[in-house]
Protein backbone atom coordinates (compact mmCIF):
# COMPACT_ATOMS: atom_id res chain seq x y z
CA UNK A 1 0.00 0.00 0.00
CA UNK A 2 2.90 2.18 0.53
CA UNK A 3 3.94 1.88 -3.17
CA UNK A 4 0.28 3.03 -4.18
CA UNK A 5 -0.20 5.83 -2.01
CA UNK A 6 3.35 7.20 -3.38
CA UNK A 7 2.43 6.38 -6.74
CA UNK A 8 -0.89 8.37 -6.36
CA UNK A 9 1.00 11.10 -4.97
CA UNK A 10 3.55 11.46 -7.93
CA UNK A 11 1.01 11.44 -9.85
CA UNK A 12 -0.98 13.91 -8.65
CA UNK A 13 2.01 16.60 -8.70
CA UNK A 14 3.07 15.29 -12.20
CA UNK A 15 -0.43 16.51 -13.34
CA UNK A 16 0.03 20.09 -10.98
CA UNK A 17 3.41 20.63 -12.79
CA UNK A 18 1.88 20.59 -16.22
CA UNK A 19 -0.72 22.71 -14.62
CA UNK A 20 1.54 25.38 -13.46
CA UNK A 21 3.88 24.87 -16.52
CA UNK A 22 1.31 25.89 -19.92
CA UNK A 23 -0.49 27.96 -17.46
CA UNK A 24 -3.98 25.99 -17.54
CA UNK A 25 -5.34 27.97 -14.68
CA UNK A 26 -5.48 31.06 -15.91
CA UNK A 27 -7.11 29.68 -19.40
CA UNK A 28 -9.72 27.54 -17.52
CA UNK A 29 -10.45 31.24 -15.46
CA UNK A 30 -10.43 32.77 -18.76
CA UNK A 31 -13.77 31.69 -19.29
CA UNK A 32 -13.03 27.89 -20.76
CA UNK A 33 -14.05 25.97 -18.05
CA UNK A 34 -12.18 22.19 -18.87
CA UNK A 35 -8.71 22.18 -19.28
CA UNK A 36 -7.83 20.92 -22.86
CA UNK A 37 -5.94 17.71 -22.60
CA UNK A 38 -5.68 17.40 -26.67
CA UNK A 39 -3.99 21.11 -26.57
CA UNK A 40 -1.54 19.65 -23.77
CA UNK A 41 -0.73 16.48 -26.12
CA UNK A 42 -0.49 18.89 -29.13
CA UNK A 43 1.86 20.93 -26.67
CA UNK A 44 4.40 18.09 -25.60
CA UNK A 45 4.71 17.13 -29.56
CA UNK A 46 3.10 13.89 -28.56
CA UNK A 47 1.31 12.88 -32.01
CA UNK A 48 -2.93 11.55 -31.37
CA UNK A 49 -4.83 9.76 -33.63
CA UNK A 50 -8.20 8.38 -33.24
CA UNK A 51 -9.60 5.37 -35.14
CA UNK A 52 -11.97 3.08 -34.31
CA UNK A 53 -10.48 0.10 -32.08
CA UNK A 54 -12.21 -2.86 -31.21
CA UNK A 55 -11.96 -3.85 -27.57
CA UNK A 56 -9.72 -0.41 -26.63
CA UNK A 57 -10.31 2.99 -25.94
CA UNK A 58 -6.93 3.68 -26.30
CA UNK A 59 -3.25 2.92 -26.54
CA UNK A 60 0.52 4.50 -25.63
CA UNK A 61 3.21 3.92 -28.11
CA UNK A 62 6.49 4.61 -26.65
CA UNK A 63 8.83 2.89 -29.40
CA UNK A 64 10.26 5.46 -31.93
CA UNK A 65 9.08 8.66 -30.24
CA UNK A 66 5.72 8.65 -28.04
CA UNK A 67 2.21 8.49 -29.63
CA UNK A 68 -1.45 7.99 -28.71
CA UNK A 69 -3.89 5.89 -30.30
CA UNK A 70 -7.83 6.51 -29.40
CA UNK A 71 -10.97 5.31 -30.33
CA UNK A 72 -14.12 6.96 -31.88
CA UNK A 73 -16.02 4.85 -30.78
CA UNK A 74 -16.75 6.58 -26.92
CA UNK A 75 -19.11 9.89 -26.23
CA UNK A 76 -16.16 12.92 -26.06
CA UNK A 77 -16.05 12.54 -22.34
CA UNK A 78 -14.37 9.05 -22.74
CA UNK A 79 -11.94 10.10 -25.24
CA UNK A 80 -10.74 13.13 -23.04
CA UNK A 81 -10.22 10.90 -19.84
CA UNK A 82 -8.74 8.29 -22.47
CA UNK A 83 -6.13 10.74 -23.67
CA UNK A 84 -5.38 11.78 -20.39
CA UNK A 85 -4.67 8.49 -19.32
CA UNK A 86 -2.56 8.25 -22.34
CA UNK A 87 -0.94 11.33 -21.44
CA UNK A 88 -0.03 10.32 -18.05
CA UNK A 89 2.11 7.18 -19.31
CA UNK A 90 4.20 9.79 -21.79
CA UNK A 91 4.41 12.39 -18.51
CA UNK A 92 5.37 9.35 -16.02
CA UNK A 93 8.04 7.73 -18.25
CA UNK A 94 5.61 4.69 -18.68
CA UNK A 95 6.39 1.69 -21.05
CA UNK A 96 3.52 1.19 -24.09
CA UNK A 97 0.64 0.13 -22.45
CA UNK A 98 -2.80 -1.18 -24.85
CA UNK A 99 -5.53 0.15 -22.18
CA UNK A 100 -9.21 -1.06 -22.58
CA UNK A 101 -12.49 0.04 -20.66
CA UNK A 102 -11.68 -2.38 -17.92
CA UNK A 103 -8.36 -0.31 -17.03
CA UNK A 104 -9.92 3.03 -17.40
CA UNK A 105 -13.40 2.18 -15.27
CA UNK A 106 -11.24 1.50 -12.07
CA UNK A 107 -10.91 4.03 -9.56
CA UNK A 108 -7.16 3.98 -7.20
CA UNK A 109 -8.64 5.84 -4.56
CA UNK A 110 -10.08 3.16 -3.12
CA UNK A 111 -8.58 1.27 -0.35
CA UNK A 112 -7.26 -2.41 -1.03
CA UNK A 113 -8.24 -1.60 -4.65
CA UNK A 114 -5.80 -4.44 -6.72
CA UNK A 115 -4.45 -2.68 -9.55
CA UNK A 116 -1.75 -2.83 -11.94
CA UNK A 117 0.93 -0.13 -10.25
CA UNK A 118 1.55 1.59 -14.02
CA UNK A 119 -2.48 2.01 -14.29
CA UNK A 120 -3.67 2.45 -11.52
CA UNK A 121 -0.91 5.98 -12.16
CA UNK A 122 -2.25 6.80 -15.21
CA UNK A 123 -5.35 6.42 -13.82
CA UNK A 124 -4.65 8.86 -11.10
CA UNK A 125 -3.17 11.00 -13.04
CA UNK A 126 -5.74 11.86 -15.45
CA UNK A 127 -7.79 12.22 -12.67
CA UNK A 128 -5.98 15.11 -11.38
CA UNK A 129 -5.43 16.23 -14.42
CA UNK A 130 -8.96 17.02 -15.59
CA UNK A 131 -10.90 17.52 -12.30
CA UNK A 132 -8.28 19.20 -9.78
CA UNK A 133 -9.92 20.64 -6.55
CA UNK A 134 -9.61 24.20 -7.86
CA UNK A 135 -11.43 23.74 -10.50
CA UNK A 136 -14.54 21.98 -8.84
CA UNK A 137 -14.15 24.83 -6.29
CA UNK A 138 -14.39 27.44 -9.23
CA UNK A 139 -17.37 26.04 -11.35
CA UNK A 140 -19.06 26.35 -7.93
CA UNK A 141 -18.30 29.46 -7.11
CA UNK A 142 -19.20 30.80 -11.12
CA UNK A 143 -22.82 29.03 -10.51
CA UNK A 144 -23.22 29.79 -6.76
CA UNK A 145 -23.04 26.13 -5.99
CA UNK A 146 -22.79 25.65 -1.74
CA UNK A 147 -21.31 22.08 -0.45
CA UNK A 148 -25.00 21.06 -0.27
CA UNK A 149 -25.60 20.99 -3.92
CA UNK A 150 -23.28 17.93 -4.73
CA UNK A 151 -25.69 15.85 -2.92
CA UNK A 152 -27.67 16.77 -5.98
CA UNK A 153 -27.66 14.57 -9.35
CA UNK A 154 -28.88 17.25 -11.58
CA UNK A 155 -25.78 19.07 -10.16
CA UNK A 156 -22.92 16.93 -10.34
CA UNK A 157 -23.95 16.18 -13.88
CA UNK A 158 -23.78 19.89 -14.99
CA UNK A 159 -20.51 20.64 -12.78
CA UNK A 160 -19.12 17.14 -15.22
CA UNK A 161 -20.31 18.64 -18.43
CA UNK A 162 -18.45 21.81 -17.11
CA UNK A 163 -15.19 20.16 -16.83
CA UNK A 164 -15.72 17.74 -19.60
CA UNK A 165 -15.79 14.97 -17.24
CA UNK A 166 -17.89 11.84 -17.38
CA UNK A 167 -20.57 11.99 -14.96
CA UNK A 168 -19.05 9.14 -12.56
CA UNK A 169 -15.70 10.42 -13.12
CA UNK A 170 -17.00 13.52 -11.32
CA UNK A 171 -18.37 11.25 -8.44
CA UNK A 172 -15.17 9.93 -7.88
CA UNK A 173 -13.46 12.99 -8.75
CA UNK A 174 -15.69 14.85 -5.06
CA UNK A 175 -15.00 11.67 -2.78
CA UNK A 176 -11.00 12.10 -3.28
CA UNK A 177 -11.46 15.79 -2.79
CA UNK A 178 -13.50 15.06 0.18
CA UNK A 179 -15.90 17.38 -0.69
CA UNK A 180 -18.56 14.51 -0.07
CA UNK A 181 -18.71 11.57 1.52
CA UNK A 182 -18.63 7.88 0.46
CA UNK A 183 -22.27 7.10 0.89
CA UNK A 184 -22.98 10.17 -0.85
CA UNK A 185 -21.22 9.53 -3.84
CA UNK A 186 -22.19 6.16 -3.90
CA UNK A 187 -26.02 7.30 -3.55
CA UNK A 188 -25.09 9.88 -6.70
CA UNK A 189 -23.95 6.78 -8.65
CA UNK A 190 -27.01 4.45 -8.46
CA UNK A 191 -28.90 7.70 -10.19
CA UNK A 192 -27.63 7.10 -14.38
CA UNK A 193 -27.05 9.79 -16.54
CA UNK A 194 -30.10 8.82 -18.55
CA UNK A 195 -32.75 9.70 -16.19
CA UNK A 196 -31.14 12.73 -14.99
CA UNK A 197 -31.20 13.73 -18.97
CA UNK A 198 -35.34 12.67 -18.80
CA UNK A 199 -35.98 15.13 -16.33
CA UNK A 200 -34.44 18.03 -17.71
CA UNK A 201 -36.04 17.47 -21.00
CA UNK A 202 -39.49 16.25 -20.73
CA UNK A 203 -40.95 17.94 -23.41
CA UNK A 204 -38.42 17.43 -26.18
CA UNK A 205 -36.84 14.57 -26.41
CA UNK A 206 -33.32 14.28 -27.39
CA UNK A 207 -32.03 11.49 -31.14
CA UNK A 208 -30.53 9.78 -28.38
CA UNK A 209 -29.77 9.67 -24.96
CA UNK A 210 -26.19 9.49 -25.08
CA UNK A 211 -26.67 13.01 -26.06
CA UNK A 212 -25.74 15.69 -23.07
CA UNK A 213 -28.07 18.57 -22.19
CA UNK A 214 -26.57 21.49 -20.76
CA UNK A 215 -28.55 24.26 -18.61
CA UNK A 216 -26.83 27.83 -19.39
CA UNK A 217 -27.79 30.52 -17.07
CA UNK A 218 -25.85 34.32 -16.29
CA UNK A 219 -22.87 32.21 -14.18
CA UNK A 220 -21.97 30.71 -17.47
CA UNK A 221 -20.30 33.85 -19.14
CA UNK A 222 -17.21 33.23 -21.65
CA UNK A 223 -17.91 29.67 -20.42
CA UNK A 224 -17.01 26.95 -23.45
CA UNK A 225 -19.66 24.53 -24.28
CA UNK A 226 -17.96 20.90 -25.85
CA UNK A 227 -19.81 18.41 -26.54
CA UNK A 228 -21.40 15.98 -29.74
CA UNK A 229 -23.72 16.87 -32.64
CA UNK A 230 -26.40 16.01 -30.80
CA UNK A 231 -26.48 17.63 -27.48
CA UNK A 232 -29.08 19.48 -26.24
CA UNK A 233 -28.81 23.36 -25.04
CA UNK A 234 -31.42 25.16 -22.30
CA UNK A 235 -31.18 28.92 -21.16
CA UNK A 236 -33.11 29.70 -17.85
CA UNK A 237 -33.14 33.16 -18.53
CA UNK A 238 -34.51 36.21 -16.27
CA UNK A 239 -36.14 38.80 -18.66
CA UNK A 240 -37.47 42.10 -17.35
CA UNK A 241 -40.38 42.35 -19.56
CA UNK A 242 -42.24 45.28 -17.47
CA UNK A 243 -39.62 47.44 -18.33
CA UNK A 244 -39.99 46.25 -22.14
CA UNK A 245 -36.61 44.54 -22.01
CA UNK A 246 -36.92 41.14 -24.24
CA UNK A 247 -33.95 38.94 -25.07
CA UNK A 248 -32.71 38.19 -28.57
CA UNK A 249 -31.82 34.62 -30.04
CA UNK A 250 -30.55 35.62 -33.50
CA UNK A 251 -27.05 34.43 -32.36
CA UNK A 252 -27.96 30.85 -31.89
CA UNK A 253 -29.27 30.41 -35.22
CA UNK A 254 -25.71 31.59 -36.40
CA UNK A 255 -23.85 29.04 -34.85
CA UNK A 256 -26.32 26.51 -36.00
CA UNK A 257 -28.64 26.21 -33.12
CA UNK A 258 -32.26 25.91 -33.57
CA UNK A 259 -34.70 26.41 -31.27
CA UNK A 260 -37.02 24.03 -30.46
CA UNK A 261 -38.75 25.05 -27.27
CA UNK A 262 -39.32 28.92 -26.38
CA UNK A 263 -41.21 29.25 -22.72
CA UNK A 264 -42.17 32.16 -21.11
CA UNK A 265 -43.43 31.51 -17.10
CA UNK A 266 -44.56 34.82 -15.25
CA UNK A 267 -42.64 35.18 -11.61
CA UNK A 268 -45.85 36.65 -10.00
CA UNK A 269 -49.00 34.94 -10.38
CA UNK A 270 -50.30 38.41 -9.43
CA UNK A 271 -50.32 40.35 -12.41
CA UNK A 272 -48.53 38.12 -15.37
CA UNK A 273 -48.85 41.25 -17.81
CA UNK A 274 -45.96 42.84 -17.75
CA UNK A 275 -44.38 40.92 -14.83
CA UNK A 276 -40.55 39.66 -14.60
CA UNK A 277 -40.41 36.82 -17.40
CA UNK A 278 -38.63 33.26 -16.45
CA UNK A 279 -37.38 32.70 -20.41
CA UNK A 280 -36.36 28.77 -20.87
CA UNK A 281 -35.11 28.26 -24.34
CA UNK A 282 -34.23 24.75 -25.89
CA UNK A 283 -31.95 24.83 -28.62
CA UNK A 284 -30.74 21.56 -30.72
CA UNK A 285 -27.27 22.01 -33.42
CA UNK A 286 -29.35 21.58 -36.88
CA UNK A 287 -26.05 19.70 -37.85
CA UNK A 288 -23.29 20.82 -35.72
CA UNK A 289 -22.84 23.95 -34.20
CA UNK A 290 -19.68 26.05 -33.98
CA UNK A 291 -19.03 29.07 -32.83
CA UNK A 292 -19.63 32.49 -30.91
CA UNK A 293 -22.96 33.38 -29.22
CA UNK A 294 -23.72 37.00 -27.84
CA UNK A 295 -26.88 37.18 -26.10
CA UNK A 296 -28.87 40.71 -24.92
CA UNK A 297 -31.33 41.76 -23.01
CA UNK A 298 -32.98 44.72 -24.61
CA UNK A 299 -35.37 46.84 -26.08
CA UNK A 300 -35.71 46.52 -29.27
CA UNK A 301 -35.95 49.91 -30.08
CA UNK A 302 -32.59 50.48 -28.51
CA UNK A 303 -28.83 49.90 -29.02
CA UNK A 304 -26.78 46.90 -28.12
CA UNK A 305 -24.74 49.10 -25.76
CA UNK A 306 -27.51 49.77 -24.03
CA UNK A 307 -28.52 45.84 -23.19
CA UNK A 308 -29.68 45.15 -19.53
CA UNK A 309 -27.71 42.13 -19.55
CA UNK A 310 -25.78 40.08 -21.67
CA UNK A 311 -24.90 36.38 -22.07
CA UNK A 312 -21.56 34.96 -24.07
CA UNK A 313 -20.31 31.39 -24.65
CA UNK A 314 -18.34 29.43 -27.20
CA UNK A 315 -19.73 26.66 -28.59
CA UNK A 316 -18.25 23.77 -30.25
CA UNK A 317 -21.04 20.80 -30.76
CA UNK A 318 -19.13 18.83 -32.96
CA UNK A 319 -17.76 15.49 -31.44
CA UNK A 320 -17.09 12.70 -30.98
CA UNK A 321 -13.35 13.70 -32.70
CA UNK A 322 -13.04 11.05 -35.59
CA UNK A 323 -10.90 9.47 -37.89
CA UNK A 324 -7.67 10.81 -38.53
CA UNK A 325 -5.24 13.11 -36.94
CA UNK A 326 -5.74 15.42 -33.63
CA UNK A 327 -7.22 18.48 -35.63
CA UNK A 328 -4.92 21.09 -34.39
CA UNK A 329 -2.09 18.74 -35.22
CA UNK A 330 -3.58 18.29 -38.73
CA UNK A 331 -3.84 21.62 -39.39
CA UNK A 332 -0.44 22.31 -38.09
CA UNK A 333 1.32 19.60 -40.57
CA UNK A 334 -0.85 21.63 -43.72
CA UNK A 335 0.51 24.89 -42.70
CA UNK A 336 4.14 23.77 -42.85
CA UNK A 337 5.90 24.99 -46.29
Amino acid sequence: MPDVRKAILEAALAANRLHASHGVKKKVKSGVGRIDVFGLLAALDIPVMFQPMKGLLGCYLEENGSGVLLTTQRPLSVQRFTAAHELGHAVMGHSSSLDDESRLNRTPFESGAALDLIELQANAFASELLTPKWLITHHMGQQGWASSDLTSPKIVYQLALRMGSSYAATCHALLKHNAISKSVRDSLLKTQPKSIKQQLTKQHTPESWYADIWVLGMGDQRLLIEGSAHDIVILELIEHASSGYMWSFDSLSKVGLKIVEDIREARSTENAIGSIVERKIVAEPEQSALGHVNLREQRPWLSDDESLQSLEFDVNLTGPLQTGLLPAQRQAMLSRP
